[in-house]
């Protein structure tokens, strides 16, 4: 996992499948009070650490990533999550740069380790292209930067049809709390 200190942070700039909307609950958007607190991933390469807190009816991500050597970059992330039947979701937008929604499932294995899957951009591709879910063109067509247009309840609805391979298997990072 080269560099995933730094590549957790450009997640919320780069990332290829993008929202328009969360993921919600029937009842709208919620905040999962047992992600407060301080997080942290490290590699060989320098860590990344988030501070996650409740802001109104949501949350709020501080982030510092720190490659060994350089500075530390912070950002600051909304942040949305949903349990839909038996599987838990996050959904995470820029405060300022980049307002788009990306997408991920997260296990707290235990209260004190954070699991998080990033979401299959091919299968997010396939959908768009089969007209599974509604999506606009950033213009580039070299560029996958399509935006899926669907509604917080048609991605709700479409989560719970095909949530069990719509995430990877593999963990994109395991966090402690600190």
């Amino acid at each position: 996992m080269k560099q995933v200190c730094l590549a957790l942070l450009c997640l919320l700039c780069a990332a290829c499948a993008r929202f328009e909307n969360p993921i919600v609950e029937e009842n709208g958007p919620r905040f999962d009070d047992a992600l407060a607190g301080r997080w942290l991933f490290e590699t060989e390469e320098g860590r990344f650490e988030m501070d996650i807190r409740r802001a109104d009816g949501e949350g709020l991500v501080v982030m510092t990533s720190t490659t060994r050597g350089e500075p530390p970059q912070v950002d600051q992330a909304r942040l949305v999550t949903a349990r839909l039947e038996r599987q838990t979701f996050l959904s995470v937008a820029g405060v300022t740069a980049d307002t788009h929604w990306l997408l991920f499932r997260y296990e707290l294995a235990t209260p004190d380790r954070l699991v998080i899957y990033q979401d299959n951009d091919e299968f997010w591709d396939d959908a768009v292209k089969n007209k599974l879910v509604a999506s606009k063109s950033g213009g580039d067509p070299k560029i996958r930067n399509s935006t899926i247009t669907a509604s917080a309840d048609e991605l709700r609805a479409f989560v719970l049809g095909y949530g069990g391979v719509i995430f990877k298997d593999e963990p994109l990072a395991t966090f402690t709390r600190e």
